[in-house]
């Protein structure tokens, strides 16, 4: 009967070690809820395949990281394993077979958090892979975060709320960030043309805050974002203004920093940053 008990508590705790604990992002976490706007129904509508092939293909970026990372030298049965899993939702989602390609998606999430976390163990304890830096992996994981970050991220009028389809974006962009340690992220606020300035410039402070807020609950290092804002001195087209014209101009632009060497992203960020000052000096 002991021995029963055991196995039981065993199982149990071993099958709560891959879900990510509170805060930490995943499918798990509870977004806000607020009334939603005609406008903002219209743009969080998406097709459940849609969502399906958006997680899949995030999912391959971060197999496809740990396999640049050398996971291979380290636990090559259980990269094999996850490759296998890889396919067979691959072949799900061919075969339209969407609720089983999510139900799959979803183990095959964990089961990478959790492949992660003891790759990490392993190589701290045995250094078991060949530290190599993989220029094209990280550029695609940048360019992938960046993307994330700066899709589906306007806003409706006047409002600084995340919508439900951008906080997706922004746990897969978490997700990402996590597992690299040289890069920061500039958010930088905008808001159309509409209004005085001295609230657009406020407005866009509190996009750009928001979507800090929530990258952090979903696990990013505070320290590595910042926040700046632009009010509506930078629309996002030179078209004539248009209700569709000024929705894109509500939004959070993100701009993916490597903290280690300067470009000329670091210089764009660095005269933000100097824009920014001035701008909440006349503020006060």
């Amino acid at each position: 009967m002991k021995a029963h008990i055991f196995i039981i508590i065993t199982l149990f705790l071993s099958g709560c070690a891959s879900w990510p604990d509170e805060g930490q992002g995943g499918w798990a976490e509870k977004y806000q809820s607020y009334p939603l706007d005609d406008e903002q129904k219209d743009l969080n509508y998406t097709q459940p395949e849609e969502v399906v092939r958006s997680e899949f293909e995030h999912l391959v970026l971060k197999l496809e990281l740990l396999k640049s990372q050398d996971i291979k030298a380290c636990m090559p049965a259980q990269l094999l394993k996850a490759q296998i899993y890889e396919n067979r939702i691959r072949r799900l989602i061919a075969a339209q077979m969407w609720e089983d390609a999510e139900h799959d998606l979803l183990i095959h999430y964990h089961g990478l958090n959790q492949l992660t976390q003891h790759f990490d163990t392993v190589q701290q304890l045995t250094q078991c892979a060949v530290v190599k830096e993989d220029k094209p992996a990280l550029f695609s994981v940048k360019k992938q975060i960046t993307d994330l970050l700066n899709s589906d991220n306007q806003f409706a009028f006047k409002a600084f709320e995340i919508t439900p389809k951008y906080a997706v974006r922004l746990a897969q962009a978490a997700d990402l960030v996590k597992e690299l340690e040289s890069i920061s992220i500039l958010l930088v606020g905008h808001t159309d043309s509409m209004g005085e300035m001295a609230s657009n410039y406020e407005l866009a402070l509190k996009r750009a805050e928001t979507v800090k807020h929530w990258l952090v609950v979903y696990g990013v290092p505070v320290q590595s974002i910042t926040t700046l804002t632009q009010g509506s001195l930078k629309p996002y087209s030179d078209e004539p203004q248009t209700d569709s014209v000024r929705h894109s101009d509500r939004r959070v632009e993100a701009i993916v920093l490597d903290a280690n060497t300067n470009n000329l992203q670091d210089n764009k960020a660095k005269s933000l940053v100097s824009w920014t000052k001035i701008i909440k000096s006349k503020q006060e």
